[in-house]
């Protein structure tokens, strides 16, 4: 997998019984840029983009459990207050009026209508200064029209906008149970129950500075959608990444065991199971016949032809996915230090991972399985067949399931 892609990456299996992650590549080196002389490790810090999404849902969540937001509540209810006090505006004065109709869910469920921040204008405007960490009210007042592209509830379209003023919603009620009026002093890790804090001690949320200052890990950029620019090593870039729609940096192991607690039915220990149905919930009004995406959740079943949630990743020069399987009750999470157009990797080492895990779980024949990317990113076509012969256990050593196995480490080489 790593020579297939030319690039470095990490990936981690959690379940209620066994935990694992493996790396392989380099971290200095990828798309045949850099110098491959960093062995990736697999407690590597990764930058995981958009998968912060997953984060900031349940944390508004917790809130609606706490009787403090209705989901039916105008956003402008819960953002006017700390626009307030940070640039002494209110939303209607970007948007006008018609902001007023668009709810919290609205926001969860990319129904919104509001246009996304992350085009050409801003790309131009972080590669001219690449450090600069952009904030949340500088992001919406300069780079979101002020228009909305279709009445909210009506149709879905993903936008990190939406993420970006949850987090000023969540702002707002950090405030008001004690701290700053200040879009930095919101404490993301707060998501994770007390009793849990200690099990994500290779997480962070970046307020400031280029990834270079938080991770060994380089990343190279060979595609962004609304950056026409070389291919290159974006390091150096502002590890922001739009706030609480991006800024997340960890371990494949700890976004792994996150996203286990997050959604498991057993034992949930980030929402309830009644959050845990609104996140899942692919069906609201005005969403996508695709039925894509949930609150903070995107619906895999697209990576491995069965039943699966999570999220995706792709920011400047990183790229990944966290999936958790209901129907086996664990979680496969990759991510790699390169960004290609078709976002490919980390849904192909998914997908061969799953199928391998599933023959394994299940007594089978693996499936000789490939992979194709297509357009848009979010529709994939994985096809398998039979093998007619027994392809021998997967991540022997891990599972002690006897010799000859095909391991993890192969898959992350040779797929």
């Amino acid at each position: 997998m790593r020579d297939k892609y030319d690039m470095g990456l990490a990936a981690a299996f959690h379940s209620p019984n066994m935990s694992f992650s493996v790396a392989s590549g380099y971290t200095d080196g990828g798309l045949g840029l850099g110098h491959k002389t960093r062995p990736a490790q697999p407690d590597d810090l990764y930058v995981w983009g958009s998968t912060t999404k997953m984060i900031t849902a349940p944390a508004v969540l917790q809130l609606f459990e706490r009787g403090l937001v209705k989901l039916t509540d105008p956003i402008s209810l819960h953002i006017d207050p700390i626009l307030l006090h940070l640039n002494g505006t209110r939303l209607e004065s970007h948007f006008g009026t018609a902001i007023h109709a668009v709810q919290i869910q609205h926001l969860l469920h990319m129904t919104s209508g509001i246009q996304d921040y992350d085009g050409g204008a801003f790309s131009a405007a972080q590669f001219a200064n690449r450090s600069k960490a952009f904030g949340p009210v500088e992001i919406v007042t300069r780079f979101v029209s002020p228009t909305l592209q279709f009445s909210p509830g009506e149709h879905q379209a993903y936008c990190s906008t939406n993420y970006i003023l949850l987090g000023l919603v969540l702002a707002t009620h950090y405030h008001r149970a004690g701290s700053d009026w200040s879009w930095q002093d919101y404490d993301q890790a707060s998501v994770v129950p007390a009793a849990l804090q200690k099990a994500f001690n290779h997480s962070l949320f970046v307020m400031q500075g280029p990834c270079s200052k938080y991770t060994p890990v380089h990343g190279f950029m060979g595609f962004y959608p609304s950056a026409q620019l070389p291919k290159q090593d974006v390091w150096d870039v502002s590890c922001l990444g739009g706030w609480t729609a991006g800024n997340y940096v960890g371990s494949v192991a700890d976004i792994a065991r996150f996203t286990y607690e997050l959604y498991n039915t057993k034992e949930p220990k980030i929402i309830s199971a009644k959050s845990q149905a609104h996140l899942t919930n692919f069906t609201a009004p005005g969403m996508s016949s695709f039925k894509f995406y949930g609150m903070g959740t995107f619906n895999l079943d697209w990576s491995v032809g069965a039943d699966a949630y999570g999220h995706v990743g792709d920011t400047y020069g990183y790229q990944s996915q966290t999936t958790y399987i209901p129907g086996f009750d664990f979680v496969i999470s990759v991510a790699t230090n390169v960004e290609t157009e078709k976002q490919a990797q980390p849904a192909d080492f998914t997908c061969h991972a799953y199928h391998q895990l599933k023959a394994v779980l299940t007594g089978t024949r693996a499936p000789h399985c490939t992979f194709v990317a297509t357009r848009p990113i979010f529709v994939k076509v994985f096809t398998c067949s039979r093998l007619g012969r027994e392809l021998f256990k997967f991540c022997h050593g891990f599972w002690g399931l006897g010799a000859g196995s095909l391991t993890l480490y192969e898959l992350l080489q040779n797929s």
